[in-house]
């Protein structure tokens, strides 16, 4: 498999995971999705006065099964 298909699959297991999870009913949506390193990606949704923020460590066999090996939550204040 591809990397791109490799990241696609991951993306889809993030999201698929965090409509079941993240139960914020305010502020906007997703706001970026990053890969910041080999199978690290991090989500950001903006709230009234800040940003939610997860930190996923995925793994992706070559048939893009993938699995949430871990979720760590932040929050990042805007500043004024």
């Amino acid at each position: 498999m591809t990397s791109v298909k490799k990241s696609k699959a991951a993306i889809e297991v993030i999201l698929t995971d965090l409509d079941s999870s993240y139960t914020e009913v305010g502020g906007g949506g997703i706001s970026e999705i990053k890969q910041i390193r080999t199978n690290v990606y991090m989500v950001s949704i903006p709230q009234e006065e800040r940003i939610d923020q997860f930190t996923y460590e995925v793994s992706v066999d070559d048939a893009c099964k993938v699995e949430i090996l871990k979720k760590e939550p932040s929050t990042k204040s805007f500043q004024r």
